[in-house]
């Protein structure tokens, strides 16, 4: 929307695992920018995901003489832009995160949540949480055909995310924490597994479907499952705001995630307590209706985030 209004418009990703390839193919005939590394450890994390990226993203600057940043948790973008006498819009909803989230009130020219902080300073809220901008019925429709290419079924299989936990995040989270209940997932679903660390995969049951990442619609493929299960909370938030059924088993408290879970389908539990979880949700009736009335009252209660960030972009 903003390149067809004119603007010139640059992205930039970290080279992390299969992020790169994942954003070409979600951003064609955009002109994409790798900026800074993550391998995964904590020299990596501190040194080439920050320091080395502000150094980077300084030099980007310096030729390309940006006029506004937009970002997702960059208190690197936002430092460089600050730096530049230039406007950043800065967008997290994570204050839990207190190292990051002051880093990103120093250096945003306005930082927005979701309605989880009181808004201060150079701090505001929006109605909604981030993952509402694609995932709304205004920009996402499910697309069933999807579905063929793996030979699922609607409602017939679980829908599985196993993260890293080479991340600052979850660096002390049990590694492979799905992995150790694998055996007792119930035996009449599918299940389809999008793992982080490839490397993994073969300590998998040989009967799962393993996901090749970029995917050509993922989000039809958590759409139509039965249950979501996740290991970070992202994904566990985007199967919630589907309608799906979601468990998050990772060790963060969020006050994002506790606006889902007041809806009634977003679960936290530890992996252990997996299979009991998953028992109770496939015994009630999941209907693809009831998924639809839920994601249209979430349209009449939450902000669109797209014409939300078009007019403060406006502002600037």
């Amino acid at each position: 929307m903003l390149s067809s209004m004119g603007h010139t418009v640059h992205i930039a990703c970290l080279n992390r695992g299969r992020l790169p390839s994942v954003v070409e193919k979600e951003f064609p005939n955009f002109h994409i920018l790798t900026v800074g590394r993550h391998r995964g450890t904590k020299f990596s994390i501190i040194f080439e995901a920050n320091i080395l990226r502000v150094f980077a993203l300084m030099w980007l600057m310096l030729r390309n003489k940006y006029d506004l940043g937009l970002s997702v948790g960059s208190f690197t973008l936002g430092s460089v832009m600050k730096l530049s006498n230039k406007p950043n819009i800065q967008f997290d909803d994570d204050p839990e995160r207190k190292k990051g989230a002051f880093l990103e009130r120093a250096t945003a020219t306005k930082l927005f949540f979701p309605p989880i902080v009181e808004p201060a300073g150079n701090v505001s809220t929006y109605n909604a949480l981030k993952e509402w901008s694609y995932l709304s019925p205004r920009y996402f429709k499910p697309n069933k055909n999807e579905l063929a290419r793996y030979g699922l079924s609607p409602k017939k299989y679980i829908f599985v995310r196993e993260v890293s936990t080479g991340t600052l995040n979850y660096m002390h989270q049990e590694e492979d924490s799905i992995l150790s209940v694998a055996e007792r997932f119930p035996h009449n679903y599918a299940v389809v597994l999008s793992i982080e660390n490839k490397k993994k995969i073969k300590q998998y049951p040989k009967k799962w479907l393993i996901l090749e990442e970029p995917l050509e619609d993922i989000h039809s493929l958590l759409y139509y499952s039965a249950v979501v299960i996740s290991s970070g909370d992202s994904m566990a938030r985007e199967g919630a705001i589907l309608g799906v059924p979601s468990i998050y088993c990772g060790i963060r408290e969020m006050k994002a995630n506790k606006i889902l879970m007041d809806k009634g389908l977003f679960f936290k539990t530890s992996p252990l307590e997996l299979p009991t979880v998953i028992e109770k949700i496939t015994a009630r009736e999941n209907r693809l209706e009831d998924q639809e009335i839920y994601r249209q009252k979430l349209l009449s209660e939450w902000d669109d985030i797209t014409e939300f960030v078009i007019k403060e972009v406006e502002k600037y």
